[in-house]
Protein backbone atom coordinates (compact mmCIF):
# COMPACT_ATOMS: atom_id res chain seq x y z
CA UNK A 1 0.00 0.00 0.00
CA UNK A 2 2.89 2.39 0.68
CA UNK A 3 4.54 1.66 -2.69
CA UNK A 4 3.34 4.28 -5.18
CA UNK A 5 4.32 2.02 -8.08
CA UNK A 6 2.01 -0.81 -6.92
CA UNK A 7 -1.25 -1.23 -8.83
CA UNK A 8 -4.44 -3.15 -7.99
CA UNK A 9 -3.09 -6.36 -9.55
CA UNK A 10 -0.02 -6.22 -7.27
CA UNK A 11 -2.24 -5.76 -4.20
CA UNK A 12 -4.49 -8.66 -5.20
CA UNK A 13 -1.47 -10.90 -5.84
CA UNK A 14 -0.02 -10.25 -2.37
CA UNK A 15 -3.35 -10.89 -0.60
CA UNK A 16 -3.93 -14.07 -2.61
CA UNK A 17 -0.73 -15.55 -1.13
CA UNK A 18 -2.65 -16.02 2.14
CA UNK A 19 -5.75 -18.18 1.44
CA UNK A 20 -7.10 -17.75 4.97
CA UNK A 21 -6.86 -13.96 4.80
CA UNK A 22 -8.34 -13.97 1.31
CA UNK A 23 -11.43 -15.90 2.38
CA UNK A 24 -11.97 -13.69 5.42
CA UNK A 25 -11.58 -10.51 3.39
CA UNK A 26 -14.10 -11.76 0.85
CA UNK A 27 -16.56 -12.40 3.69
CA UNK A 28 -16.10 -8.83 4.90
CA UNK A 29 -16.34 -7.45 1.36
CA UNK A 30 -19.71 -9.21 0.99
CA UNK A 31 -20.96 -8.12 4.41
CA UNK A 32 -23.17 -5.24 5.51
CA UNK A 33 -20.10 -3.01 5.47
CA UNK A 34 -20.50 -2.51 1.71
CA UNK A 35 -23.99 -3.73 0.70
CA UNK A 36 -23.00 -4.52 -2.89
CA UNK A 37 -25.90 -5.99 -4.92
CA UNK A 38 -23.67 -8.58 -6.64
CA UNK A 39 -21.46 -11.19 -4.99
CA UNK A 40 -17.73 -10.42 -4.86
CA UNK A 41 -16.11 -13.81 -5.40
CA UNK A 42 -12.42 -13.07 -5.95
CA UNK A 43 -9.70 -10.85 -4.51
CA UNK A 44 -8.94 -9.15 -7.88
CA UNK A 45 -12.65 -8.34 -8.20
CA UNK A 46 -12.71 -7.03 -4.62
CA UNK A 47 -9.72 -4.78 -5.31
CA UNK A 48 -11.30 -3.58 -8.55
CA UNK A 49 -14.66 -2.77 -6.96
CA UNK A 50 -13.84 -1.45 -3.50
CA UNK A 51 -10.24 -0.37 -4.10
CA UNK A 52 -6.89 -1.22 -2.57
CA UNK A 53 -7.22 1.22 0.35
CA UNK A 54 -10.58 -0.19 1.39
CA UNK A 55 -9.18 -3.72 1.19
CA UNK A 56 -6.22 -2.63 3.33
CA UNK A 57 -8.68 -1.40 5.95
CA UNK A 58 -10.55 -4.70 5.78
CA UNK A 59 -7.25 -6.48 6.41
CA UNK A 60 -6.81 -4.30 9.51
CA UNK A 61 -10.33 -5.23 10.62
CA UNK A 62 -9.47 -8.92 10.24
CA UNK A 63 -6.25 -8.37 12.19
CA UNK A 64 -8.30 -6.69 14.92
CA UNK A 65 -10.63 -9.68 15.08
CA UNK A 66 -7.66 -12.04 15.48
CA UNK A 67 -6.18 -9.80 18.18
CA UNK A 68 -9.51 -9.72 20.03
CA UNK A 69 -9.56 -13.51 20.08
CA UNK A 70 -5.91 -13.76 21.15
CA UNK A 71 -6.40 -11.49 24.18
CA UNK A 72 -9.90 -12.74 25.01
CA UNK A 73 -10.48 -12.67 28.78
CA UNK A 74 -13.38 -13.82 30.96
CA UNK A 75 -12.53 -10.99 33.38
CA UNK A 76 -14.78 -8.68 31.39
CA UNK A 77 -18.12 -9.05 29.65
CA UNK A 78 -16.90 -10.14 26.21
CA UNK A 79 -20.32 -9.84 24.61
CA UNK A 80 -20.50 -6.19 25.71
CA UNK A 81 -16.92 -5.58 24.55
CA UNK A 82 -17.55 -6.98 21.06
CA UNK A 83 -20.86 -5.15 20.71
CA UNK A 84 -19.38 -1.84 21.84
CA UNK A 85 -16.40 -2.21 19.50
CA UNK A 86 -18.42 -3.20 16.42
CA UNK A 87 -21.12 -0.61 17.14
CA UNK A 88 -18.44 2.07 17.42
CA UNK A 89 -16.85 0.99 14.14
CA UNK A 90 -20.14 0.97 12.25
CA UNK A 91 -21.25 4.25 13.81
CA UNK A 92 -17.98 5.92 12.81
CA UNK A 93 -18.34 4.58 9.26
CA UNK A 94 -21.94 5.77 8.92
CA UNK A 95 -21.11 9.16 10.46
CA UNK A 96 -18.22 9.62 8.02
CA UNK A 97 -20.52 8.81 5.09
CA UNK A 98 -23.20 11.17 6.41
CA UNK A 99 -20.55 13.88 6.70
CA UNK A 100 -19.52 13.08 3.09
CA UNK A 101 -16.01 11.97 4.02
CA UNK A 102 -14.27 9.49 1.71
CA UNK A 103 -12.65 6.18 2.77
CA UNK A 104 -15.27 5.52 5.44
CA UNK A 105 -13.91 1.98 5.99
CA UNK A 106 -10.95 3.60 7.79
CA UNK A 107 -13.39 5.00 10.34
CA UNK A 108 -14.85 1.54 10.87
CA UNK A 109 -11.42 0.21 11.80
CA UNK A 110 -10.68 3.19 14.08
CA UNK A 111 -13.93 2.66 15.94
CA UNK A 112 -13.42 -1.09 16.11
CA UNK A 113 -9.97 -0.74 17.68
CA UNK A 114 -10.50 2.23 19.99
CA UNK A 115 -10.97 0.05 23.09
CA UNK A 116 -8.73 -2.88 22.15
CA UNK A 117 -6.47 -2.26 25.17
CA UNK A 118 -9.32 -3.24 27.50
CA UNK A 119 -8.52 -6.85 26.56
CA UNK A 120 -4.80 -6.25 27.13
CA UNK A 121 -5.43 -4.80 30.60
CA UNK A 122 -7.79 -7.70 31.39
CA UNK A 123 -5.08 -10.21 30.45
CA UNK A 124 -2.58 -8.48 32.77
CA UNK A 125 -4.82 -7.51 35.72
CA UNK A 126 -8.25 -9.13 35.66
CA UNK A 127 -9.46 -7.50 38.89
CA UNK A 128 -8.60 -4.00 37.72
CA UNK A 129 -10.25 -4.54 34.33
CA UNK A 130 -13.37 -5.80 36.09
CA UNK A 131 -13.42 -2.70 38.31
CA UNK A 132 -13.17 -0.47 35.25
CA UNK A 133 -16.14 -2.27 33.72
CA UNK A 134 -18.53 -1.39 36.55
CA UNK A 135 -20.36 1.35 34.68
CA UNK A 136 -22.23 4.01 36.66
CA UNK A 137 -24.66 6.50 35.16
CA UNK A 138 -23.06 9.42 36.99
CA UNK A 139 -19.55 8.61 35.73
CA UNK A 140 -18.43 8.04 32.16
CA UNK A 141 -16.43 4.81 31.66
CA UNK A 142 -13.32 6.65 30.47
CA UNK A 143 -13.46 8.86 33.58
CA UNK A 144 -13.46 5.70 35.69
CA UNK A 145 -10.56 4.28 33.68
CA UNK A 146 -8.58 7.48 34.23
CA UNK A 147 -9.20 7.30 37.97
CA UNK A 148 -8.34 3.60 38.36
CA UNK A 149 -5.60 3.19 35.74
CA UNK A 150 -4.22 6.68 35.26
CA UNK A 151 -5.10 6.52 31.55
CA UNK A 152 -8.04 5.66 29.32
CA UNK A 153 -8.35 2.54 27.20
CA UNK A 154 -8.42 4.76 24.10
CA UNK A 155 -5.10 6.38 25.04
CA UNK A 156 -3.52 2.98 25.61
CA UNK A 157 -4.98 1.59 22.37
CA UNK A 158 -3.54 4.53 20.45
CA UNK A 159 -0.06 3.80 21.81
CA UNK A 160 -0.36 0.09 20.98
CA UNK A 161 -1.43 0.88 17.43
CA UNK A 162 1.53 3.23 17.06
CA UNK A 163 3.76 0.25 17.86
CA UNK A 164 1.94 -1.65 15.11
CA UNK A 165 2.93 1.20 12.74
CA UNK A 166 -0.63 2.12 11.86
CA UNK A 167 -1.11 5.56 10.25
CA UNK A 168 -0.22 8.46 12.55
CA UNK A 169 -3.58 10.23 12.16
CA UNK A 170 -5.34 6.93 12.85
CA UNK A 171 -3.54 6.58 16.21
CA UNK A 172 -3.93 10.28 17.04
CA UNK A 173 -7.73 10.17 16.70
CA UNK A 174 -8.03 7.10 18.92
CA UNK A 175 -5.69 8.53 21.58
CA UNK A 176 -7.61 11.82 21.74
CA UNK A 177 -11.15 10.59 21.25
CA UNK A 178 -12.25 11.46 24.80
CA UNK A 179 -10.79 14.95 24.88
CA UNK A 180 -13.02 17.99 24.56
CA UNK A 181 -13.60 18.83 20.91
CA UNK A 182 -12.92 22.44 19.93
CA UNK A 183 -14.14 24.33 16.88
CA UNK A 184 -10.61 24.31 15.41
CA UNK A 185 -10.30 20.51 15.57
CA UNK A 186 -10.77 18.38 12.45
CA UNK A 187 -13.78 16.24 11.67
CA UNK A 188 -11.87 13.02 12.44
CA UNK A 189 -11.87 13.67 16.19
CA UNK A 190 -15.52 14.74 16.12
CA UNK A 191 -16.57 11.55 14.32
CA UNK A 192 -14.52 9.40 16.70
CA UNK A 193 -15.94 11.03 19.81
CA UNK A 194 -19.53 10.91 18.58
CA UNK A 195 -19.20 7.24 17.58
CA UNK A 196 -17.72 6.29 20.97
CA UNK A 197 -20.53 8.02 22.85
CA UNK A 198 -23.31 6.63 20.68
CA UNK A 199 -21.85 3.12 21.07
CA UNK A 200 -21.87 3.57 24.86
CA UNK A 201 -25.53 4.58 24.72
CA UNK A 202 -26.33 1.51 22.61
CA UNK A 203 -24.78 -0.94 25.09
CA UNK A 204 -26.02 0.86 28.22
CA UNK A 205 -29.15 3.02 27.92
CA UNK A 206 -28.50 4.59 31.34
CA UNK A 207 -26.18 6.89 29.42
CA UNK A 208 -28.69 9.20 27.75
CA UNK A 209 -27.99 10.94 24.46
CA UNK A 210 -28.80 14.44 25.67
CA UNK A 211 -26.01 14.08 28.26
CA UNK A 212 -23.49 12.36 25.96
CA UNK A 213 -23.71 14.50 22.84
CA UNK A 214 -21.66 17.65 22.37
CA UNK A 215 -23.35 20.55 20.52
CA UNK A 216 -19.92 21.53 19.13
CA UNK A 217 -19.48 18.05 17.61
CA UNK A 218 -22.96 18.03 16.08
CA UNK A 219 -22.44 21.50 14.63
CA UNK A 220 -19.02 20.58 13.21
CA UNK A 221 -20.49 17.53 11.45
CA UNK A 222 -23.72 19.39 10.53
CA UNK A 223 -25.86 16.67 12.09
CA UNK A 224 -29.30 16.95 13.65
CA UNK A 225 -31.29 14.65 15.94
CA UNK A 226 -32.86 12.87 12.97
CA UNK A 227 -29.42 12.14 11.49
CA UNK A 228 -28.27 10.62 14.79
CA UNK A 229 -31.33 8.37 15.01
CA UNK A 230 -30.78 7.23 11.41
CA UNK A 231 -27.13 6.39 12.09
CA UNK A 232 -28.12 4.37 15.17
CA UNK A 233 -30.81 2.54 13.17
CA UNK A 234 -28.42 1.63 10.34
CA UNK A 235 -25.81 0.48 12.85
CA UNK A 236 -28.31 -1.80 14.60
CA UNK A 237 -29.31 -3.28 11.24
CA UNK A 238 -25.72 -3.98 10.19
CA UNK A 239 -24.30 -5.06 13.54
CA UNK A 240 -26.27 -8.28 13.98
CA UNK A 241 -24.87 -10.03 10.90
CA UNK A 242 -21.41 -8.54 11.29
CA UNK A 243 -21.07 -9.70 14.91
CA UNK A 244 -22.24 -13.19 13.96
CA UNK A 245 -19.64 -13.30 11.18
CA UNK A 246 -16.75 -11.92 13.26
CA UNK A 247 -17.45 -14.00 16.38
CA UNK A 248 -19.93 -16.82 15.68
CA UNK A 249 -19.18 -18.51 19.02
CA UNK A 250 -20.43 -15.48 20.95
CA UNK A 251 -23.21 -14.30 18.63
Amino acid sequence: MDDVSADSADIAEVIALDPSLSSKLLKLANSALFRFPAQINSIPKAVGIIGGEALYNLALAETATSAFRHFSSEAINLRRFWQQSVYCGLLAKHLAKTAKIRASEQYFVMGLLHQFSELVVASKNADLAHECEIYQAGQLPWQRQERLLGFTYAQCSGLILEQWHLPEQFCYVISNVHKEVHAKDGKDIAIGQLAVRLALHMVDSRYELDVLLSPIVLKKLKLGEEDIQDVIKFTQMDAHKLLAMMNPELF
